[in-house]
């Protein structure tokens, strides 16, 4: 883990409220994983309190994109930056998905904005030749968010695009087709929790990358915590990234 300046090379507007960065890094290109994320802020006077994390996208040569919804005031403070503008960037936090070469499908579950650290992952997917395909949600058309990995399934909740209903219903009706597939998920809590007991149901092995509240993104201030199975998690060190079956779904959804 590194924490270091950058300047933004890229910043462009992709959907509604939704925006994509790049920042060129040697470091995290050699170093990073995906499903693990930075924690950045801009350079300079910065008004808030604490740095935001966001989860690596795409890595592309040495530069490092990510993809981000505006939620708040730190999110909206950073989309008003021009090319150029320095951040304040420490990373890479968390650990990152596990992949093995023993499953025969690799099946990537997105729901929204939880698309972002996934593109990363099927990029991860294709280098190693390993059969991947996307399972990717959202409310409607309008608000598709790009993801490059052939034979992807679309979910909206409208019917605009593709199968109309969940991301999950649109999984469970191929579930069959896959012999010994492998799940990685990221997306709101009911879909996480949905996909978990699915893949419990099935004998299919998941990961998960959970969102929380993070502070100092070390695992040092107990800012981000989860009930697990069998002890709270810190989401920002032991995570974001778990093996669904030591979340207990039970709980109140607060992330």
């Amino acid at each position: 883990m590194l924490e270091q300046k950058v300047n933004i090379v890229s910043h462009q507007k992709i959907a509604p409220d939704v925006f994509l960065l790049s920042f060129r890094s040697d470091y995290l290109a050699a170093k990073a994983r995906p499903g693990q994320f930075v924690h950045l802020k801009p350079s300079g006077p910065w008004p808030l309190l604490l740095r935001r994390p966001f989860s690596i996208n795409r890595i592309k040569g040495k530069n490092i994109f990510i993809m981000y919804r505006v939620a708040g005031r730190g999110t909206s403070i950073l989309s008003s930056l021009p090319q150029g503008a320095e951040l304040d960037v420490m990373g890479p936090l968390g650990n990152g998905f596990e992949i093995d070469k023993k499953y025969s499908d690799h099946l990537i579950l997105a729901g929204g904005i939880g698309l972002a650290p996934m593109q990363f992952l099927a990029d991860r997917l294709k280098t190693m030749k390993l059969n991947a395909r996307l399972f990717y949600g959202c409310s409607g058309k309008k608000d598709l968010l790009p993801c490059a990995v052939p034979g992807k399934v679309i979910a909206t909740d409208d019917g605009s695009c593709g199968y109309k209903g969940f991301v999950t219903d649109a999984f469970l009706s191929r579930i069959n087709k896959f012999r010994t597939p492998v799940v990685y998920a990221c997306g709101p809590w009911p879909m996480l929790k949905k996909t978990a007991r699915i893949c419990r149901e099935n004998k299919i092995d998941c990961q998960v990358s959970l969102e929380a509240f993070m502070a100092c993104g070390v695992g040092a201030c107990q800012g981000c915590v989860v009930k697990g199975v069998k002890e709270y998690l810190t989401v920002c060190r032991q995570g974001p990234v778990f093996n669904s079956r030591e979340i207990d779904w039970e709980q109140e959804a607060t992330l």
